[in-house]
C-alpha cells in the first residue's frame, strides 16, 4: 500500500489526481481608502448622504487617522441635522491634520448652529489664521459677530470679504442691512444699490425682493 503522503500534491503545482484539479490561489485585492473616501464625496453630491456614511465609514475602518474622511462624514452628519456628531468628526479631523481650514470653518458653522457664537468665532479665526483668503470664513465670522452686537466688526468682515469677491450681492446686502441698523443711512444705500444691481444681473428675483423692502423701509425713515 502507498503511503497517503502520496496522494496529496504540493501546493503551487496544477495536478490531476483521481479526477482532481489544483487551482492556483485567487487574492481578493483590497480597498483603497482613498478611493472609498472618494466614492463618498460623489454620493454626497449626490444627497446620498446614507451611501456616503457607509463609504467614509469603510475608508476610516481601514485608516483611522484619514483626516479628510472625518471632515467629509462631518459635513453629513450636519447636512442631516446631526451637529453634534458633526463637531466629533470635525474634532478628529483636526486632531490628525490641525491645518485643515475646512474644519476650523465647518466646526464654526456647527457651533454657531448649536447657539456658540463664540465657539464659532473662535474656529472662523482659526480658519482664517490658515487661509487669509477664505471667503466664507469672512461671511460667516460677520455673521456670528452681529448677533453678538458687534456691528462695526461684522461691517469689518463683510468688506473683507468683498475685498476678496466684489461681485457677491448677498455682502452688499448684508453690508449694507448692518450699515442701515448702524445709522450709516448714506452708506447702507449705496451696499443696497449694488446689491440689487449684482441680483438684477443674475436672475434672483428673490434677492431683488428684500433689497427692495430694504430700500423701502429706508425711505421711510428719511
Amino acid at each position: 500500500m502507498k503511503p497517503a503522503a502520496s496522494a496529496i500534491a504540493v501546493l503551487g503545482i496544477t495536478a490531476v489526481l483521481s479526477g482532481l484539479v489544483l487551482l492556483p490561489a485567487v487574492f481578493a485585492t483590497p480597498e483603497d481608502p482613498a478611493d472609498l473616501h472618494e466614492k463618498g464625496v460623489t454620493e454626497a453630491w449626490k444627497q446620498d448622504y446614507q451611501a456616503a456614511i457607509e463609504q467614509f465609514n469603510k475608508a476610516l475602518n481601514l485608516d483611522p487617522d484619514f483626516a479628510e474622511a472625518y471632515n467629509d462624514r462631518g459635513k453629513v452628519y450636519f447636512d442631516l441635522g446631526q451637529p453634534e456628531a458633526a463637531i466629533w468628526d470635525y474634532n478628529q479631523a483636526l486632531l490628525f491634520k490641525p491645518d485643515l481650514a475646512e474644519a476650523h470653518y465647518r466646526r464654526g458653522l456647527a457651533r454657531y448652529h448649536l447657539g456658540d457664537r463664540q465657539g464659532a468665532i473662535g474656529d472662523y479665526n482659526q480658519a482664517l489664521q490658515l487661509d487669509p483668503g477664505y471667503i466664507l470664513a469672512y461671511g460667516n465670522r460677520a455673521v456670528a459677530r452681529a448677533d453678538l452686537g458687534d456691528r462695526q466688526g461684522a461691517i469689518e468682515d463683510f468688506s473683507q470679504a468683498l475685498q476678496i469677491q466684489p461681485d457677491l450681492p448677498e455682502l452688499y446686502y448684508n453690508r449694507g442691512f448692518m450699515r442701515f441698523q448702524d445709522g450709516d443711512r448714506q452708506g447702507a444705500l449705496q451696499d443696497l444699490q449694488r446689491a440689487d444691481r449684482f441680483f438684477l444681473k443674475q436672475g434672483d428675483m428673490t434677492g431683488l425682493q428684500q433689497v427692495e423692502e430694504l430700500l423701502d423701509q429706508l425711505q421711510l425713515e428719511k
